[in-house]
């Protein structure tokens, strides 16, 4: 090996030996917004075959080892518990559980694995104190890591001769290449994007600096997501910006409902007109169910047998082809990415926890919407329009193992660590002090 070459070896060692040490020093300022810098990429940076060896991962278990480090010490004192985490703890207890009666062992111990690590995440970091640095911090990784990916696509697009097909990252100029083949997945990778959109286009109109960078930002955002031609991820989009505005101050809401218009018709040319073969699928694929409905017939079928015990964390596509057989008119599907998948989290639960799985999700789901209606109004509009987008998203998809859901539940519990630790900190009104131009006095009562 050459000289320079081992120099450049060296510097990059010590490098990441350095911003190691910082995460595990700093797990809320600096890990958590690498890590939710790196979820749109996926395992396309990894430096191996495993979920696990993903570059995300290991900034992952650098978060959590850094958080569980910082709560042993007690530097700090922790926030109150959220009714969220016991729920998701239960969750993850239901889905251990299954490996007693599992169809499948092997891809149930595989799939609890991963949810486990994503879960202590998020349980980690709702049980660790923020302001609104961290917060600030944490919403600009997921803005910088957006920004990021959907360069890599238009790269892609423009540089490389076109979205790739498959995993791989051939290029194809084909209605095959969508953006997010080699990264998360077309659609999994439109509904990624939800949360720097909403980030983006939030600050856009709520804040007096920086409102021709994040209209920026959220239009580049927009584009990500049209260019994955996922119909999920654009209903979705749609959705979360009527959601945004009804959450948003007056004054502003006029602004969002025009961005919903134009947006809605950039969306509706790229659909129409393919401009670059941007949501090219071909007539068929566009406006048909891609196998969803077959899926959701054999799975509602499968579910009086398996939605009382559950058959099993990761074993969907096992019951799909024990039970494909028995219904029908439906079709044997076959793919790369797995069209054995659910395509609807609600019945993939159902089928794979039984009943007890499927109430704790929507107990989970629930719990983390009311908490994001009570965040003060300055904070509650990405955070409760990236759950409503993620429920719609995940309508059509089944995707619990995957970063992005969770990192919008970490996104509620940094907003209501927050807004609890501002309200602790803030005095009330002294005794004959004048709130809203009355006294707090009550008439009558003599003051001391």
């Amino acid at each position: 090996m050459s000289v320079p070459l081992v120099v450049a070896a060296v510097g990059l060692a010590l490098l990441a030996l350095a911003l190691s040490v910082a995460c595990l020093r700093q797990p809320m300022r600096v890990a958590l917004p690498l890590y939710a810098a790196l979820i749109p990429f996926g395992e396309r940076l990894s430096l191996g075959g495993s979920p696990f060896t993903s570059l995300g991962s290991l900034v992952g278990v650098l978060l959590g080892l850094g958080l569980l480090l910082q709560l042993a010490v007690g530097r700090r004192t922790a926030p109150r518990l959220s009714p969220s985490v016991p729920i998701w703890l239960l969750f993850l207890a239901t889905a251990a559980a299954t490996t007693l009666w599992t169809l499948d062992l092997a891809a149930t111990l595989s799939g609890v694995a991963v949810l486990a690590s994503l879960i202590v995440v998020y349980v980690l970091v709702a049980l660790s104190p923020a302001d609104r640095q961290v917060l600030r911090r944490t919403e600009n990784g997921l803005l910088a890591g957006g920004v990021a990916v959907v360069c890599y696509g238009l790269v892609q697009l423009f540089v490389l001769g076109g979205f790739p097909n498959t995993k791989t990252g051939i290029p194809v100029a084909s209605t095959s290449g969508r953006f997010g083949n080699d990264l998360l997945g077309p659609d999994i990778e439109s509904i990624t994007l939800l949360l720097p959109f909403l980030i983006a286009l939030n600050r856009a109109f709520s804040e007096r600096r920086g409102r021709a960078w994040h209209g920026l930002v959220a239009a580049l955002m927009l584009l990500g997501i049209l260019m994955t031609g996922s119909r999920a991820g654009t209903l979705a989009a749609a959705v979360v910006v009527l959601v945004l505005a009804w959450t948003a101050p007056r004054q502003v809401r006029r602004g969002l409902l025009v961005t919903f218009v134009v947006g809605g018709l950039l969306g509706a040319v790229i659909w129409v007109f393919h401009p670059a073969g941007i949501a090219d699928r071909t007539y068929a694929s566009a406006t048909s169910s891609s196998g969803r409905t077959d899926i959701w017939k054999v799975g509602a079928a499968a579910c009086t047998r398996y939605c009382g015990p559950g058959a099993g964390w990761g074993t969907f596509p096992d019951v799909y082809a024990a039970t494909q057989a028995t219904v029908p008119g439906a079709r044997v599907l076959v793919g790369p990415q797995g069209s054995y998948q659910a395509h609807n989290l609600w019945l993939l639960i159902g089928v794979e926890l039984g009943a007890v799985g499927l109430v704790l999700f929507v107990t989970g789901l629930v719990v983390a919407a009311a908490e994001a209606a009570r965040i003060p109004r300055t904070l509650r509009g990405p955070p409760l329009a990236a759950l409503v987008g993620l429920c719609v998203g995940v309508f059509f998809l089944s995707s619990m193992e995957f970063k992005f859901f969770w990192m919008v539940m970490i996104i509620i519990a940094m907003n209501r660590n927050v807004a609890e630790a501002e309200k602790l900190e803030s005095p009330g009104p002294s005794a004959g002090s004048v709130v809203d131009g009355q006294s707090d006095v009550p008439v009558g009562v003599p003051l001391r």
